[in-house]
């Protein structure tokens, strides 16, 4: 019984990394919390505080509204623009976050905004809405192509792993068990190599190759920021 339970849990950690398919890009990049990050204040547009993440000196992540949010509208932007974490509560049962954005996952203190940079910091997307954030240290910017290198991904049957930047190109693998880091960006597409970090690489042969990620704007691949 007790490996069962361990072995449920590992799965739902798992899920709860995920960052799902079929959403949309909505800023040219992403603010994203630094591991060591004190205080995020999110601004509205008038400059007056509309939410602070905060870290205690424990890791707690803690979300502070100035004002109340109602649930219903939190819901309704989790549901418009990040579905994924529905999914997950639907299926799985993971808590809902207590923000609309990107990636919320206080546990492995991962906080993600899409995000666009401007002359006086950057304009984040929090329930539902664009707001504010000014640059910090606990804070950093980086577009797609960039910030893709930080994450793993997997191969599977709808996209698998590619010999050549090309639909048609020939398979190399279909298997959605290893996790693959990403080495470089070429607009749709992301040249990957199996992470010996993670599962490994299958017969411990490094295995190489390109997988589309993207449609244009919008996210084909699900994104794991553990492994």
């Amino acid at each position: 019984m007790k490996s069962i339970i361990i072995a449920i849990a590992l799965i739902l950690s798992q899920l709860s990394l995920l960052y799902a398919q079929e959403t949309k890009m909505l800023g040219t990049g992403v603010v994203f919390a630094k591991y060591e990050f004190k205080n995020i204040n999110v601004l509205n547009t008038d400059g007056s505080l509309s939410v602070k993440i905060s870290q205690t000196s424990g890791g707690e992540l803690k979300v502070i509204y100035t004002k109340p949010v109602q649930q219903n509208e939190l819901i309704n932007s989790i549901k418009a623009y990040y579905p994924y974490y529905s999914i997950q509560h639907d299926n799985y049962k993971t808590p809902l976050p207590k923000l609309s954005i990107r990636a919320f996952y206080p546990d492995e203190n991962v906080v993600v905004f899409d995000a666009i940079k401007n002359n006086t910091g950057y304009k984040v997307f929090v329930n539902g809405v664009w707001k504010e954030v000014k640059p910090t240290r606990g804070i950093e910017y980086q577009d797609w192509a960039s910030y893709m290198k930080k994450v793993y991904v997997k191969a599977n049957k709808a996209h698998p792993l590619k010999k050549e930047v090309n639909i048609k190109s020939s398979v190399i693998s279909d298997n959605a068990e290893y996790s693959y880091k990403v080495l470089e960006v070429k607009g749709d597409w992301i040249k990957v190599e199996c992470s010996k970090e993670c599962e490994g690489c299958p017969n411990n042969n490094v295995l190489k190759g390109w997988i589309k990620w993207k449609d244009n704007q919008v996210i084909i691949l699900d994104l794991f920021y553990a492994c």
